[in-house]
C-alpha cells in the first residue's frame, strides 16, 4: 500500500491519429474488463488528511476533558482515544510516513465504532427517559438528535473517506463468503435491541397498593378516613408550618405488596403551648387499609394542615446513561430512599435538590437535575460509598442502595379540606373569572408585602425557609414591578389608586429617582446607577429605559408624579434618545461625560424597553407639551426610525424563518402605540415573533403531563419555567390587542391565552400549597422559578401577575383595559 504523500502515476499520453494503442505496461497497468480485478484506489493526499485530523484532534481532547462532570468516564476515554488516533494520523501524514495509510484506516475504523458507541449510548438514554416520563417531548427528542448530529459530522464522512480510500470494506465485497466478523455484526445488532428493551423496562417501577385500591380511588378513601379531622385539637396561635427536611423514618424499606403512607402533621411539642411539625411512616400488613391505619395516625395529630404522600411505585435507582445521572428522578414528582430512610418530592423540592446537579466542569452555573451525592447526606449519610478521592465516587456506587419512589400528593389545609397536588402545584384549579382575579389580587398583596420604607422590593426569598435577600438589586426589576403596579393595580375607570399602592408606588419612585446622576450641559441628561456613589461615567441603556417607563406609566396613576418627576422623564428621556444610533437601533451604553453613544451588541430588551419608553413619552408629549420634555416632532421621528429598524433590518437575515429572541416588549411597544403611532411592518414583528414563540407553549396534543399543559417549555423532562410561561403571555395579551386593532380574528389567541393563564393559576403558591411555608414572610401569591425550583424572585411575581393582568382582562376575566383605542394603521 501507498502512503498517502505518494501521487498517482501520470497517465499515458494519447495516440496519435490511426495509431494502435499502446500496450499495458507496469507503469500503466490496462483498464479492467470485466470480470478482472479492479485496481486499489489513489491513496489521498497526505496534506488534506493530516489538516483534517489535525482539526478533529483538538475538539475530542476538548470533549472527553470538558463534557463529563466526572474524569475517567468511559466516554471520556473513548473520546480521548480517537482524539489520540486523530493526532497520530495527523502527524504521519504531515511528515510523511510510511505508516499514515495505516493509521488513516485505524482512526476511520475507530471514529465508526465511536459513533456506534455514542449513538446506542444515546439511544438506549433517550428510551430510558421517555419510559421515565411517560413521552420523551419533542424539545429533548430535538435536542438528542442535534447532538448526535454534530458527532456524526465529526465522524461518519471522515470515516467513509478513510475506509474507501485505503482498501474499502471487504466484509461487504460480493464475492466473500459470510464470515465470523458479519455474524459478530449481527449479534451486536440482536444484543443492541435486546438492551433497548431491557432499558424500556427499567424504567418502569413496581406498583404499591394504594387506599381505595386504585389511584382514581385514593382521594375518596381520604377523605372518609378524615371525617374526624374537625374533632382534632387546636394548635397554638402561632403554630409553624409543617417544613422539615429530615427524611421519613419507615419500618421497612417501601416495596411492592406493602402500602406505605407518609404523613406530616403538627403535634404538640414539649412546650404544650407550642406545636412542632411531626412525620409518620405508616405501613399496614398486607390486607390491612390504610385508610384505616391513617385515621390511627391522626389521634396524635393537631387541628391543622397536615400532608399526606401515598407511595404508589418504587423502583431501584437507575442511571438514565453517561452524563444523564441528574435525571434520575423526575423533578418535583418522584422521591427517593435509602433503606428505610424516605425524602418526599415536595422535601426535595424545599432542598431544592433537582438543581444541584452539574453536569458540565466548565460551567458550574449551568445545573439541572439531581446530585446524588448531595441526596445521600440528605438522607442522612455523613459520607457517599467511595469517599472523597480525587475521581470521587462513581454513579453505580452513588446509585447503590438508593430507590425512587412515586407518590400520590394531597394536602388539607385548615379547615379540612382535601387538596391533590402535583409538585408544587394544585392540577385541579381551573381558570375561571373567580380564580384569575383572586389569582391577581393575590399577586398585588405579595409585591406590597415586599416592599420596605425606603421603597425596595424584596429581590428574593426562599419560601420554605422565610430567608429573605435584597442583595443582586435590580434598577429594571424595580422599575419593571412598579410598572405593574401602576398598570395593573390602579383604580378601575380613572378611578384614584388604592391608598397601600399608591404609597407603594411614591416611594419607588422616589428610590428611583435618588438613584439619577446627571450629565450634559446643564444637566439636561440624566442616567441611572447603582448604586447610585458607584465609579465611572458608563451609563448602561436597561435600567434608564426601563425606568422611564414606569415613571411615564405612573405618571398618571399617583398625584405626586404628575409634576414632580417631569424634569426627571425629560433628563431620562434625553439619555435613550441620545444613545440611539443612525439606523434607528440603540447603543447599550452612553458616555456621561461626552454624551456621546458607546457602540456594541446590545443585551435583550433594551430595544424594545427603549422603543416602549420613547411610544410613552410620544403620547405625553403631544398631549402636554411641556419645555421639560423633548420636542414632540424629534421624538416621533425617534420612534419612527426605531420602529423600521426593528421590524425591516434588526432580524433581516435567514434565521428569523426559524427562531426569534426575546422580543417580548417591542409587543409592549406596538399595543401602546396604537392610538398614536402605527406602522404595519412593526406590528407585524410582533405578531412574527409571538406565532413563533407559541410554538413551544406545551398543550394537549404535547404528551406531556397534564399539570404541564400551558407552560412554555420542552416536554416532560424539564419542567416549564414560570417567568418564561409569563413573559410569552405578556407578549400574548400585546399581540392580541395589537391584532383586535386590526380586526384578525383572535379565536386561536384566546385559546391559547386560556392555557397560559391556567398554567400559571395552578403553579401560584396558594394556601392549600403553603403546608410548608414560612410564616415569617408573604409567600401566598408569589410564584417560584418553575415547579421543582422553590425560590420567588421579584420579577417572577411581576411577570406572572402582569400575564394574569393583561391576559386576563384580554380575555374578560380581569376588568379593565390595557390598550388605548386603535386609530388608523
Amino acid at each position: 500500500m501507498q502512503a498517502p504523500d505518494t501521487d498517482p502515476p501520470a497517465p499515458p499520453a494519447p495516440p496519435q491519429d490511426g495509431a494502435p494503442p499502446a500496450p499495458p505496461t507496469a507503469e500503466a497497468p490496462a483498464r479492467p474488463g470485466r470480470g478482472a480485478a479492479a485496481s486499489p484506489p489513489p491513496p489521498p493526499r497526505r496534506w488534506a488528511v493530516g489538516l483534517l485530523s489535525a482539526l478533529h484532534a483538538p475538539v475530542f481532547a476538548w470533549a472527553a476533558l470538558s463534557l463529563p462532570f466526572r474524569p475517567w468516564t468511559l466516554f471520556a476515554v473513548a473520546t480521548a482515544a480517537l482524539a489520540l488516533l486523530h493526532a497520530a494520523t495527523a502527524a504521519l501524514s504531515l511528515l510523511p510516513h510510511p505508516l499514515a495509510p495505516r493509521a488513516f484506516r485505524a482512526t476511520s475504523f475507530v471514529s465508526l465504532g465511536y459513533l456506534a458507541f455514542l449513538s446506542f449510548g444515546l439511544l438506549s438514554s433517550a428510551v430510558y427517559v421517555a419510559s421515565l416520563n411517560r413521552g420523551l417531548g419533542t424539545g429533548i427528542a430535538a435536542a438528542l438528535l442535534a447532538v448526535w448530529a454534530v458527532v456524526a459530522l465529526l465522524t461518519l464522512p471522515f470515516a467513509c473517506w478513510g475506509v474507501a480510500s485505503t482498501g474499502g470494506l471487504r466484509l461487504l465485497r460480493p464475492n466473500r463468503r459470510p464470515s465470523p466478523a458479519l455474524a459478530a455484526l449481527a449479534a451486536l445488532a440482536l444484543l443492541a435491541a435486546l438492551s433497548l428493551l431491557f432499558r424500556h423496562r427499567v424504567a418502569k417501577a413496581d406498583v404499591l397498593p394504594v387506599p381505595g385500591g386504585a389511584p382514581s380511588r385514593t382521594g375518596a378513601a381520604l377523605r372518609e378516613a378524615l371525617s374526624s379531622f374537625d374533632a382534632l385539637p387546636a394548635p397554638p396561635a402561632k403554630a409553624p408550618s409543617l417544613m422539615t427536611t429530615a427524611p421519613a423514618a419507615c419500618a421497612a424499606p417501601p416495596e411492592p405488596g406493602r402500602p406505605t403512607l407518609v404523613v406530616t402533621h403538627l403535634a404538640r411539642a414539649k412546650d404544650p403551648e407550642r406545636a412542632a411539625a411531626a412525620t409518620r411512616c405508616l405501613q399496614p400488613a398486607p390486607g390491612e387499609d390504610p385508610a384505616a391505619a391513617l385515621r390511627g395516625a391522626l389521634a396524635e395529630a393537631l387541628r391543622g394542615p397536615l400532608k399526606i404522600d401515598v407511595v404508589s411505585a418504587v423502583q431501584p435507582l437507575d442511571s438514565p446513561g453517561p452524563g444523564l445521572a441528574g435525571l434520575s428522578l423526575r423533578p418535583g414528582l418522584d422521591g427517593v430512599c435509602l433503606a428505610e430512610r424516605c425524602l418526599l418530592p415536595w422535601q426535595l423540592i424545599a432542598l431544592d435538590a433537582f438543581n444541584t446537579n452539574a453536569p458540565l466542569a466548565g460551567v458550574p452555573d449551568f445545573r439541572f437535575g439531581v446530585d446524588l451525592a448531595v441526596l445521600r447526606r440528605a438522607l442522612g449519610e455523613p459520607e457517599p460509598p467511595g469517599g472523597h478521592g480525587p475521581a470521587g465516587p462513581d454513579d453505580a456506587a452513588l446509585r447503590s442502595g438508593l430507590a425512587r419512589i412515586e407518590t400520590l400528593s394531597y394536602a388539607v389545609d385548615a379547615a379540612g379540606e382535601l387538596h391533590l397536588l402535583s409538585r408544587i402545584g394544585e392540577p385541579s384549579v381551573p381558570l375561571t373569572e373567580a380564580t384569575a382575579q383572586r389569582a391577581a389580587a393575590a399577586a398585588q398583596r405579595y409585591i406590597l408585602g415586599a416592599q420596605r420604607k425606603d421603597g425596595m422590593f424584596r429581590y428574593i426569598v426562599d419560601p420554605f425557609t422565610g430567608r429573605a435577600s435584597f442583595d443582586g438589586f435590580s434598577i429594571a426589576r424595580q422599575a419593571g414591578t412598579t410598572l405593574a403596579l401602576c398598570e395593573l393595580g390602579s383604580g378601575e375607570g380613572g378611578a384614584p389608586a388604592p391608598p397601600a399602592l399608591g404609597k407603594a408606588v411614591q416611594r419607588s419612585l422616589r428610590l428611583l429617582a435618588k438613584l439619577e446622576r446627571k450629565a450634559g450641559e446643564g444637566g439636561a441628561v440624566g442616567a441611572l446607577f447603582y448604586p447610585p456613589d458607584s465609579p465611572g461615567n458608563v451609563a448602561n441603556l436597561n435600567p434608564t429605559a426601563l425606568s422611564l417607563v414606569a415613571f411615564l406609566s405612573c405618571r398618571d396613576v399617583v398625584s405626586e408624579s404628575r409634576d414632580a418627576h417631569d424634569a426627571l422623564i425629560g433628563r431620562l428621556a434625553r439619555m435613550v434618545l441620545a444613545t440611539q444610533r443612525d439606523d434607528g437601533g440603540f447603543a447599550p451604553q452612553l458616555d456621561l461625560a461626552r454624551v456621546a453613544p458607546i457602540l456594541g451588541p446590545t443585551q435583550l430588551y433594551e430595544g424594545g424597553q427603549a422603543v416602549l419608553a420613547l411610544t410613552l413619552l410620544e403620547a405625553l408629549a403631544a398631549r402636554e407639551p411641556r419645555p421639560e420634555l423633548p420636542p414632540p416632532a424629534a421624538v416621533r421621528a425617534a420612534v419612527d426610525r426605531a420602529m423600521d429598524h426593528y421590524a425591516n433590518r434588526y432580524w433581516d437575515h435567514f434565521a428569523n424563518d426559524f427562531v426569534y429572541m426575546e422580543e417580548n416588549w417591542h409587543c409592549l411597544a406596538a399595543r401602546a402605540a396604537l392610538g398614536h403611532h402605527r406602522r404595519d411592518d412593526y406590528e407585524r414583528f410582533c405578531l412574527d415573533y409571538v406565532a413563533f414563540k407559541s410554538r413551544l407553549v406545551l398543550d394537549e396534543d404535547s404528551e406531556v403531563a397534564p399539570d404541564l399543559v400551558g407552560g412554555y417549555g420542552f416536554g416532560n423532562v424539564l419542567p416549564p419555567h414560570n417567568t418564561s410561561t409569563a413573559g410569552f403571555g405578556e407578549a400574548l395579551a400585546a399581540a392580541m390587542a395589537v391584532k383586535e386593532g386590526r380586526g384578525e380574528d383572535l379565536a386561536p389567541d384566546r385559546a391559547l391565552m386560556q392555557r397560559v393563564l391556567g398554567f400559571l393559576v395552578r403553579q401560584q403558591w396558594s394556601p392549600a400549597t403553603c403546608f410548608a411555608c414560612s410564616r415569617d414572610v408573604i409567600i401566598e401569591g408569589g410564584f417560584s422559578e418553575s415547579m421543582a425550583s422553590p425560590r420567588i424572585r421579584i420579577d417572577y411575581v411581576q411577570h406572572a401577575w402582569a400575564a394574569l393582568g393583561h391576559g386576563g382582562r384580554m380575555l374578560g376575566l380581569v376588568p379593565g383595559r390595557s390598550a388605548p383605542a386603535a386609530g388608523p394603521l
